[in-house]
């Protein structure tokens, strides 16, 4: 931005601007922020009653013999599973955003000369505080994998009749190394 040396008036003026316009893409990086991880909220605490109450039902008086029902439920399982590991990549995804946003959140701060909302989540990735172990990547990696598990869980036992035990115990492996991988893939590098 160039000011013409005329006097103080056009200097201030080309100030108000800058500011003006600062102010006005801040606004729009919280109202996008906030949307993004309003949803993510939301789909993190839907998911997982949806998924109990499916599973509920789908096990409900169904008992494990032959029949037309188990294959069904089986493959049921299955879809279930691969549709949370999708639901995963969707919250990756909305993680990743997130973090771009706080990335430019403080880029704008720095230039307003205010700490705001995007400092502190910056300053929360930094510290190493028990922010570090109860932020939204954690909880995000926990639900998403125990609901992968269940549903895991159920795929095996209608699919191959497996013993409850090695069912749960082989979901809940599976579903285990997901949580840590996701998380130690992302963790290191996301703000969010």
């Amino acid at each position: 931005m160039a000011s013409i040396n005329v006097g103080s008036g056009v200097a201030v003026f080309a100030d108000e601007k800058r500011t003006e316009r600062l102010l006005e893409a801040y606004k729009e990086v919280c109202t996008s922020y906030h949307a993004i991880d309003d949803f993510r909220t939301k789909l993190l605490g839907i998911l997982p009653v949806a998924s109990l109450a499916g599973i509920l039902v789908v096990g409900k008086d169904t008992p494990l013999v032959e029949g037309t029902l188990q294959p069904l439920i089986g493959f049921g399982g299955f879809f279930g599973a691969a549709f949370t590991l999708g639901l995963f990549l969707f919250e990756i995804r909305g993680i990743l955003r997130c973090h771009h946003l706080i990335q430019r959140g403080k880029k704008l701060e720095d230039l307003l000369a205010v700490e705001g909302q995007f400092h502190v989540c910056s300053g929360e990735h930094k510290g190493g505080g028990p922010e570090r172990f109860f932020n939204a990547k954690v909880a995000a990696c926990a639900v998403y994998s125990l609901v992968f598990a269940a549903w895991l869980f159920l795929a095996i036992r209608f699919s191959f009749g497996w013993h409850p035990i090695g069912c749960g115990l082989t979901a809940t492996v599976v579903g285990g190394l997901l949580a840590v991988g996701v998380h130690k893939v992302v963790n290191e590098r996301i703000a969010a």
